[in-house]
């Protein structure tokens, strides 16, 4: 009989403790976890170490005897409904909650079998086997080599570039999309529930029904810092497709920054994108938009699907001039060679003749109709005309989806945000890292992504930097104020006030601002410096 270690499930010769894995094989597993070496399915599966648990229940390692290698094991057994005594496997059901269990149950086995039958994704752990004992559901799956999602990010210097982002993250788009084509959610994606295989794939985990991950249920909801929807914690909240989109960007910010959003809990819905300038600088513009539009707080401005979320992440700005031309290189070649059929079978001195007749009287219709639409005073004698243009900007001109990105440099942000409203032509989202300039006010939008002129769909996103002002500021006249009014007008000119020093003062009363410890009203400091206060004592003591 096999020897195996309950920690890893390799073959020992029966050591104490894994030479293997370092398992210490005497180790009892608490309750209301499942005993180490407990069979299930007539001894079928072998149960080891509990691997994890949350509020839905356990996963375990196991062996399987039918295909002779580890396998994960999870058991349905939602907290505060569920029990079970130190040593036994029969799970007891809390008085009075058997048909919210079987409500619950129910929703868990509907949603493994649904992804059961999604064999082919190449994203999710393959499902082998379903089935009830001990009172409660088990799921059996894939065992796998792997390391967490975020030690591999931590092991590539703490981000990655697009280019090694893209071809890793694809198969989580087409998992998603799947699941809820299926009518299912992930609604738990993050970096804590990514692995990364030994074959360099990324995998989903974490995988829970919906009344784990989202408020307003009998569950404490497991909503992932950073990664949950602004819906998940409302307890009237819906989820969707667009919550899966949100944890997913989350995710990929992650990869590409090496850091979390803000909660969206958090996140004021005013359009700001927390990509720092100087990543999102390097990132192509058509990743920075997919970013920007898969943050939104709000649902309605939100992309709504992992189709759509595909298409913005692999669409650069020059796919559909490329594809245009394709198209029309075809067409033309397609012209060319019915062109040559037909000339090969008309006689050369009749071909000669027609086609002196047709370009005459093409001439002359097209010089009708150009006379018609254009004054004569329009047309340029040296063969030009100024206002012609390019098939191809004629085209795009005439695409009622199209918009050329405007120029926003020198605008106000604030004047600008206001003026957004749904139906507009393109979305303003402000960096989360603004700029010093010598050349722009304060609050005036510096610099922009895309860059004007550059072809894009309406409701295309515009990420702006957004200027701090003068690096350099001055000191304003502060003597007299009393400390609130003093702090209150540094604030406003981008200092930090600290109140600290007190003297006797003949002409400021007590309590108020004498002024500066260091320095005088109009000196220059940089913006943000924290500038201490001297504060009067009032009249010095004459004894």
């Amino acid at each position: 009989m096999k020897q195996l270690c309950l920690g890893c499930m390799k073959e020992t010769s029966g050591e104490k403790i894994c030479p293997f894995c370092g398992f210490d094989n005497s180790t009892v597993q608490p309750a209301p976890f499942l005993p180490l070496g407990t069979k299930l399915q007539d001894d079928k599966y072998i149960v080891g170490r509990k691997l994890e648990n949350n509020a839905e229940g356990a996963k375990y390692i196991a062996y399987s005897e039918a295909m002779h290698s580890a396998v994960v094991i999870r058991e349905f057994m939602p907290a505060g409904i569920c029990g079970r005594a130190k040593g036994k496997t029969n799970v007891v059901i809390r008085g009075g909650a058997e048909e919210k269990y079987k409500a619950l149950n129910d929703k868990f086995l509907n949603y493994y079998r649904t992804i059961a039958r999604l064999r082919d994704l190449t994203a999710i752990a393959p499902i082998f086997d379903i089935f009830t004992e001990n009172g409660v559901s088990y799921i059996v799956e894939e065992y796998y080599d792997s390391i967490p999602f975020t030690e591999f990010i931590k092991r590539r210097g703490g981000s990655i570039d697009w280019n090694t982002a893209r071809p890793l993250f694809m198969p989580l788009i087409a998992a998603l999309s799947a699941f809820h084509a299926a009518n299912i959610g992930h609604y738990g994606v993050s970096p804590e529930n990514i692995t990364v295989t030994t074959s360099g794939k990324l995998r989903l985990t974490g995988l829970a029904i919906e009344d784990i991950r989202r408020s307003g249920t009998s569950f404490e909801p497991e909503l992932m810092d950073g990664c949950a929807a602004v819906e998940q914690y409302m307890d009237n909240g819906v989820l969707s497709e667009a919550t899966d989109v949100y944890a997913f960007t989350a995710t990929l910010f992650y990869a590409l920054t090496g850091r979390l959003p803000e909660n969206s809990s958090d996140r004021k819905p005013d359009g700001k994108l927390p990509i720092p300038t100087a990543v999102f600088k390097k990132l192509p513009t058509h990743v920075v938009m997919a970013l920007a539009g898969g943050l939104q707080v709000s649902t309605k401005k939100r992309i709504a699907s992992f189709e759509d979320m595909r298409s913005k992440l692999t669409s650069a700005p020059t796919v559909k001039a490329v594809r245009t031309e394709a198209t029309r290189t075809a067409m033309q070649n397609e012209a060319a060679n019915r062109y040559t059929k037909r000339k090969a079978t008309i006689p050369g001195y009749a071909w000669a003749a027609m086609s002196v007749l047709s370009c005459i009287f093409i001439l002359l219709v097209a010089g009708i109709m150009y006379l018609k639409d254009h004054p004569i005073d329009s047309i340029n004698f040296f063969g030009i005309n100024n206002s012609e243009q390019s098939e191809e900007s004629v085209e795009e001109s005439l695409d009622p989806n199209m918009i050329a990105i405007p120029d926003l440099t020198g605008k106000d942000y604030s004047e600008l945000l206001a003026k957004q409203t749904s139906d507009s032509d393109y979305i303003v989202i402000k960096s989360n890292e603004d700029t010093f300039s010598n050349k722009e006010k304060e609050g005036v939008i510096a610099a922009q992504t895309p860059e004007p002129g550059v072809k894009a769909e309406k409701g295309a996103i515009i990420v702006v930097t957004v200027s701090r002002g003068l690096p350099n500021r001055e000191l304003p006249a502060i003597a007299g104020q009393t400390i609130e009014a003093a702090v209150k007008i540094l604030n406003e000119h981008g200092f930090i006030a600290s109140p600290g020093n007190y003297s006797p003062s003949d002409t400021v009363e007590a309590g108020k601002v004498i002024g500066y410890d260091r320095g005088n009203a109009g000196d220059l400091k940089p913006y943000g410096s924290e500038i201490t206060l001297n504060i009067s004592t009032g009249k010095e003591s004459s004894e």
